[in-house]
């Protein structure tokens, strides 16, 4: 495609060749011969990289080198000419996204099962992988590039897919990495503390995350979180509310029954009921499958599909996971990395007090620094014993961020041990647990790998615990 063609999708200035480009892209370490180099705030000291590499011109907020595309605003330039370089497909596709602190990924994976199930060919991007096509991708980010994000796009089209479910992190929100795009639903699960050390402060990250309901045509809110009426008011179509507590809601649960391995509810609204069964554990999970229960329905999905879509709902990889280890005891993988999904886990595995729970966790490095002390205390307050250990420590000190977890904890003594090495750590839970005895491995969920310094190394908790097991 020219570059002229792609021009004029923007507002810009530029002087000039009219060359033919191969690749765009905001990182110029993946530059090629003729591509285009998005230089964002502070990407100037990789143009020359850039150029070296094969960039024939560069977008910029001023001309900083010759053959300069002169734009107001890089990001939002970024996506628009990603959309415009695939032809826009995106336009073809009907997009429904999600958004929140927790339950994203549980939300659009119980959508994408809905949604095919009933007959709607249908792909997605989440936290876990990028499905469409029948094919799973991995992916390394919530939410995708631009570039990334369109190609995926242009591939669904191409292969005839109707909708596409899509995570809307906050970061991506607040990066534009979505601009551009109009949604036919937007979902808003819940906000809690998280990513403050990239936001800073909670309004600012509660207003990235409005951003998505002011793309949607349709709003599903969750009527029970405390910033409810912020999404409310921000939403600019439709809206839609849910609740597991409050009949001024659209739609309610009645006659909630939770169990170890799931739930089972009625959904309630204006002249409809439904019975709804689920075979992954938890109350929030019920909260999730109520959004992706209305947004469905919001797609042209019957009430009565959707039901029978969730019976055959398995869960998603890392959420409430239960490990088949055949022992007289549990194990069960979570994402929960924050407060909040860690205080609502513990919450819902205390309805079953059989045994002990022993809750092993540890806090991420180079993140918000603020939610450590919270998750120590939220952990001393509500397992029954709890393992602090490592979790991607980056370039910080594990102990230093244990310390930092240690400081939220009043009462150590009996129940609080320290293991910084994961591994060991789940050597220990494993050894100390008894009869009917939950273990929490949380924090990892889906990931398989442990990030020290900048090296992503493979980590699989699954093949860690299972190989336990057959030594001991």
């Amino acid at each position: 495609m020219l570059i002229s063609d792609l021009l004029e999708v923007i507002d810009a200035t530029y002087k000039g060749k009219d060359l033919e480009i191969r690749l765009i892209t905001d990182d110029s370490r993946k530059c090629v011969q003729n591509s285009i180099f998005v230089c964002h705030e502070n990407g100037v000291e990789y143009v020359q990289q850039a150029i070296d590499n094969g960039a024939v011109a560069v977008v910029c907020r001023k001309e900083i080198c010759p053959d300069c595309i002169v734009v107001e605003d890089t990001r939002k330039a970024y996506a628009l000419l990603c959309g415009a370089f695939f032809g826009n497909c995106h336009k073809n596709l009907k997009l429904i996204g999600v958004t929140g602190t927790n339950g994203k990924t549980t939300v659009a994976t119980m959508m994408h099962t809905i949604l095919s199930l009933s007959g709607k060919k249908c792909g997605m991007l989440t936290t876990v992988c990028n499905e469409y096509n029948n094919e799973r991708h991995s992916g390394e980010l919530t939410t995708p590039d631009c570039f990334s994000i369109h190609s995926m796009f242009h591939d669904m089209v191409q292969q005839g897919t109707e909708y596409c479910i899509v995570e809307a992190s906050s970061q991506g929100l607040s990066q534009q990495r979505l601009y551009g795009l109009e949604f036919e639903v937007g979902v808003f699960t819940n906000i809690s503390q998280d990513h403050l050390d990239y936001h800073k402060t909670m309004e600012n990250y509660c207003s990235a995350k409005t951003g998505l309901l002011k793309k949607s045509k349709c709003c599903v809110i969750n009527f029970d979180d405390s910033k409810a009426d912020v999404f409310i008011e921000a939403s600019m179509g439709k809206t839609i509310t849910y609740s597991l507590k409050d009949d001024s809601a659209h739609y309610t649960a009645k006659c909630i029954k939770l169990t170890e391995s799931g739930s089972d509810y009625a959904i309630v609204a204006e002249g409809l009921i439904q019975r709804i069964k689920l075979n992954v554990p938890g109350e929030f999970n019920v909260s999730n499958s109520m959004a992706a229960v209305i947004a469905s329905i919001e797609c042209g999905c019957s009430l009565e599909n959707c039901a029978a879509a969730l019976r055959s709902f398995s869960g998603v990889r890392g959420r409430m996971e239960v490990l088949n280890i055949n022992r007289d005891f549990k194990v069960i993988i979570d994402y929960a990395h924050t407060p909040d999904s860690m205080r609502k886990v513990l919450l819902s595995m205390r309805n079953f007090p059989k045994g002990r729970i022993i809750a092993l966790f540890g806090c991420g490095g180079d993140r918000d620094k603020a939610k450590r002390a919270q998750m120590g205390r939220t952990a001393s307050e509500l397992a029954d014993i709890s393992i602090i250990t490592s979790d991607n420590p980056r370039h910080e000190e594990p102990m230093k961020i244990i310390d930092d977890i240690l400081s939220g904890i009043k009462n150590k003594k009996n129940k609080v041990f320290i293991k910084e090495n994961r591994t060991k750590a789940i050597e220990y839970a494993l050894k100390i647990a008894k009869k009917n005895d939950i273990i929490l491995l949380l924090g990892k969920g889906h990931e398989d790998y442990i990030i020290i310094g900048d090296e992503k190394i493979p980590y699989d908790e699954r093949e860690i615990v299972f190989s336990l097991l057959d030594k001991s």
